[in-house]
């Protein structure tokens, strides 16, 4: 008799040793990641279009962590109310330090504003360094971008509800996006 054996992932996944890169973000719903993913094939060289699976709009960059600032990082928002949030992503912006190509938006949304300040306030009371930049929401769609290509106009509507962390790991397929823990937006 043929026994298979079943392998459960036990592993917690804010355990780890040394060191990851992480940031705070949302990830699209289905209907925009698809829209987004069906740019991606026209977005001709040298830039080089992101992974459907990596789209995302990055909130707060957190830099080299260790597990236990995300679990202090995560259990101090779990205690929170954290508002949900709109924003609408209307302009293709080339920046050139990065060089990235992404679609990107504005903080009109005071709730924007308010998850933001918090994240920011919260990441800074467990050690993280404040953030380079201010806010701009964006979803960054091409890497190794010199200028910007000609993409068609779009008005894309983001209804954020949940909050996700992620981890950025280099593969031998390149940068990979890993959400570790989500919480829900209010």
């Amino acid at each position: 008799m043929k026994t298979e054996l079943v392998v459960t992932d036990l592993l917690d996944p804010l355990d780890w040793p040394g060191e990851r890169r992480l940031f705070l973000g949302i990830l699209p719903d289905a209907a925009n990641a698809l829209q987004l993913a069906a740019l991606l094939p026209h977005i001709a060289a040298p830039a080089k279009p992101v992974a459907a699976r990596n789209l995302h709009l990055t909130l707060l960059f957190l830099g080299q962590s260790t597990a236990m600032q995300a679990r202090q990082l995560t259990e101090a928002l779990t205690r929170l109310q954290l508002p949900a949030f709109a924003v609408m992503l209307d302009q293709w912006l080339v920046w050139p330090g990065p060089a990235v190509l992404c679609l990107a938006g504005d903080v009109v949304d005071p709730a924007l504003a308010e998850l933001y300040s918090t994240l920011c306030e919260v990441a800074a009371a467990i050690g993280f360094a404040p953030p380079q930049h201010d806010l701009k929401p964006h979803i960054t769609v091409a890497r190794h971008s010199k200028y910007l290509p000609a993409l068609p106009l779009l008005r894309m509507q983001l209804h954020a509800s949940a909050l996700v962390l992620f981890h950025s790991e280099s593969t031998q397929a390149g940068v990979c996006y890993r959400p570790l823990w989500q919480w829900p937006l209010r």
